[in-house]
C-alpha cells in the first residue's frame, strides 16, 4: 500500500489558505501548514481596525481551528522556518519532511532606515497595526477630554493601504467632530497608481473634500517628531508608513533563483521539481509576461494553481499553466464611499462601498464558519 504524499505549506496568509481549501478532501495526501503566527491576519481590512471600526476578532482567524475546519485530517504547526532542503524544512522547533512544498510566506513592509521611528507604524504586521490603533484611540480620548488641542497624523504612502487608513481615520474624526483639531496629512510622490487617471483624480478629490491634506512630495528625513520634505517641515504626533513591500530574510537566504528579489517561478509556479512558490513572495506574471501586483487575489489564484499542480503531479497528469488575472479592485475612501473597478465597469460612492464590503464578507464569513 502506497503511503500518503506529504505536503507542507509555509505560511497561513491568503495564498496559503486558498491552497489548503483546494487540497481538502483528498485521501492520498497529508497536509501540514506551518506559520510562526497562530492566526490568519485579514490585512486587507486593517484600515478598519486602525480607524476603530472593528475589533481584533474581526480581522484575525485562529489557524489551528481553521486548518482543522477546512479538513479534519490537516495539521497546523506554529513554528518559524529558516531553511529549506530538497525534501525537508528546518524550523526553530524541529524538522519536517515533505514530498511537495508550497512557499507562501508573503512579504513585509518596506521600511527604509529613515522611517525607523518610535512614532511611525506599518500595518502589514499585526502588532504594529495594534500599536497604531492604540495611538489613534489615545489621541481621540485626549481630545474628547480636552487634554490636547491639536494633533498631526501623517500617512506616508500613496497606495491603497495608505489611502484607506487615512480615509477611515478622517471619517472617524468627522463623525466625532474632531476634524478641526486633528489634521491628517497623506504624503507621497504618487497616489493610487493602480487606478486609471479619472478614478485617481476622483479619489484624491474625495480625500481632499473630507479634510485630508494631500502632499505630493517625498520625505527627505525624519527627526524625532518632524518630517523633512523637499521644501517643508511637518511636525507630527504619530503616523503610518505604507510605501512598499520587501521580502523577508528567509526568502533572501533561499538558494532558489530570484527575480527582483522575489522567488522566480516557472509557468507552473515551481521553483524546483517538488517546490512551488505563491503569493507575494513569488514573482508572478500574467500570460503576457507582465508582472502582477502583490494582492490577495493574485495570492489566492496562485495558491489554487499550485495545489492543483501538486494533485496532478501525484496522479501523473499534465500540469496546468498559471493564468493569473486581476479581476478588479476596490478602495475605501471613508465612510460609505469607495471606488470599485472591474473590467470595464467602474462604480463609486455607496455602490463602490457595497461592492468592497461584499468582497470582504464573501471571503471572511466562510472562514469564520470553519474556524
Amino acid at each position: 500500500m502506497n503511503r500518503k504524499k506529504r505536503v507542507i505549506i509555509l505560511g497561513g496568509g491568503y495564498g496559503g489558505i486558498k491552497t489548503l481549501e483546494t487540497l481538502a478532501n483528498n485521501e492520498n495526501i497529508e497536509v501540514t501548514m506551518i506559520d510562526k503566527n497562530r492566526y490568519h491576519y485579514l490585512q486587507t481590512e486593517s484600515y478598519n481596525l486602525v480607524a476603530l471600526n472593528s475589533s481584533l476578532d474581526d480581522i484575525i482567524i485562529p489557524l489551528d481551528s481553521l486548518v482543522k475546519g477546512i479538513d479534519k485530517n490537516f495539521c497546523f504547526i506554529q513554528d518559524e522556518v529558516f531553511k529549506v532542503d530538497t525534501h525537508r524544512v528546518t524550523c526553530k522547533e524541529g524538522e519536517y519532511f515533505f514530498d511537495y512544498l508550497i512557499i507562501a510566506v508573503g512579504v513585509k513592509t518596506l521600511l527604509p532606515s529613515i522611517f525607523k521611528n518610535d512614532h511611525l507604524f506599518e500595518v502589514k504586521n499585526l502588532s504594529n497595526a495594534l500599536h497604531l490603533k492604540q495611538s489613534f484611540e489615545d489621541t481621540i480620548v485626549k481630545h474628547l477630554k480636552k487634554e490636547k488641542k491639536n494633533t498631526n497624523i501623517v500617512v506616508i504612502g500613496g497606495g491603497s493601504s495608505g489611502v484607506e487608513i487615512a480615509a477611515e481615520m478622517q471619517n472617524y474624526l468627522l463623525k466625532s467632530n474632531l476634524a478641526q483639531e486633528i489634521q491628517i496629512s497623506l504624503i507621497a510622490d504618487a497616489f493610487l497608481s493602480e487606478l486609471d487617471e479619472h478614478s485617481r483624480k476622483k479619489a484624491l478629490q474625495t480625500l481632499q473634500n473630507s479634510g485630508i491634506r494631500i502632499l505630493q512630495k517625498m520625505v527627505q528625513k525624519v527627526e524625532a517628531n518632524s518630517l523633512h520634505l523637499e521644501d517643508e517641515l511637518i511636525e507630527f504626533d504619530f503616523g503610518v508608513v505604507a510605501i512598499g513591500l520587501e521580502v523577508s530574510e528567509f526568502i533572501k537566504n533561499l538558494g532558489f533563483e530570484k527575480e527582483k528579489n522575489l522567488l522566480k517561478v516557472d509557468e507552473y509556479l515551481r521553483v524546483d521539481e517538488h517546490i512551488f512558490a505563491i503569493g507575494d513572495c513569488a514573482f508572478l506574471k500574467d500570460k503576457t509576461g507582465e508582472p502582477l501586483p502583490q494582492t490577495a487575489q493574485t495570492a489566492e489564484q496562485s495558491g489554487v494553481i499550485a495545489a492543483k499542480n501538486i494533485l496532478r503531479t501525484i496522479k501523473q497528469k499534465p500540469l496546468i499553466k498559471a493564468n493569473i488575472k486581476i479581476y478588479g479592485l476596490a478602495i475605501a475612501l471613508g465612510g460609505k464611499f469607495a471606488i470599485a473597478t472591474a473590467s470595464f465597469v467602474k462604480v463609486d460612492g455607496i455602490l463602490g462601498y457595497l461592492g468592497k464590503k461584499a468582497i470582504e464578507q464573501f471571503y471572511k464569513i466562510p472562514l469564520k464558519l470553519k474556524s
